[in-house]
């Protein structure tokens, strides 16, 4: 369970943060690893075909170069001037290296890190992001398990109403599913679409590709759905590696989603801005109704 306090430290450097202890240095580090091996095993070179309830399709794939940021590692803190002689001397990377190619050298000498950090202020890792940042991985991963909404984000809607709520996020979606943590009822997965999308580019037009761009549990997740659009998933399409395999949301699926929903803009005292067709919702409900009824009998 993660506790405030944790959850204030995450957006700190790991240097102002206290040292957790060495066994919680390597839980977190072996979080990590499995999540590593899971993407690697799993989730590299997947795309995603997504449809939503108000019509919209995207296209989504966790790319190499995002998986390091995803998992809370501060790449530009441990590729800055500062970090040059710990970086050849621990994790023998001796100039540029990539994201992907960081997070690999890390778990490659996950053992010199953490003897390193236990004994260091100035440490590679930020543990209590790295754990939460885990922990949102794991949640949200799997695109094909509809267990998620998304809210179709609007960032000058969220500072009309929270002025005073700077995001850094440049995210124009957030898939949102339960957290199961008391701090805050929402792990928040941020999409934005990839930089070599060019819209104008009429010619050679194709969708774009979104990636992954923050991973959130908000404090205060009800600037994050106040006035937002939200719809839910109803197919994806999975292509590995040209495989294709369809999966669609069922009633049981999308009732879930829906009540979720309903529970959580009740509770917050906000507008209902789920965009789903009203015949589509009338015959979920209905369908629901009858179950009940059949319960009852």
């Amino acid at each position: 369970m993660i506790t405030k306090k944790e959850l204030g430290y995450v957006n700190l450097w790991s240097n102002r943060v206290p040292y957790p202890g060495i066994n919680y240095c390597e839980e977190v580090m072996d979080k990590v690893v499995r999540c590593f091996e899971l993407y690697n095993q799993k989730y590299r070179n997947v795309k995603y075909n997504i449809s939503f309830s108000n019509n919209e399709e995207i296209e989504l794939e966790i790319l190499p170069k995002n998986i390091c940021h995803m998992l809370g590692i501060d790449y530009s803190n441990i590729t800055s001037e500062f970090f040059s002689k710990l970086r050849q001397n621990i994790l023998n990377i001796d100039g540029n290296v990539s994201s992907y190619d960081l997070i690999t050298r890390i778990i490659e000498n996950k053992d010199m890190v953490l003897e390193h950090d236990a004994n260091n202020k100035v440490r590679f890792l930020n543990y209590y992001k790295v754990s939460i940042k885990c922990d949102i991985f794991n949640k949200l991963v799997d695109l094909s398990h509809f267990n998620y909404g998304c809210i179709n984000f609007d960032k000058n809607k969220l500072y009309k109403l929270y002025p005073e709520n700077r995001l850094s996020s440049r995210a124009v979606k957030f898939l949102y599913t339960p957290s199961d943590e008391t701090i805050s009822p929402y792990f928040l997965m941020g999409l934005k679409t990839d930089g070599d999308f060019n819209q104008y580019d009429l010619e050679n037009y194709s969708e774009p590709l979104y990636i992954v761009e923050t991973m959130l549990l908000p404090n205060n997740y009800i600037p994050f759905f106040h006035d937002q659009e939200v719809v839910i998933p109803t197919q994806v399409l999975v292509d590995n590696g040209g495989i294709l395999e369809k999966k669609v949301a069922t009633a049981e699926d999308k009732i879930k989603l829906l009540k979720d929903y309903k529970s959580t803009i009740a509770q917050a005292g906000i507008p209902d801005r789920m965009n789903i067709y009203n015949d589509y919702l009338s015959l979920l409900m209905n369908e629901d109704r009858a179950k009940a009824k059949v319960k009852v009998k």
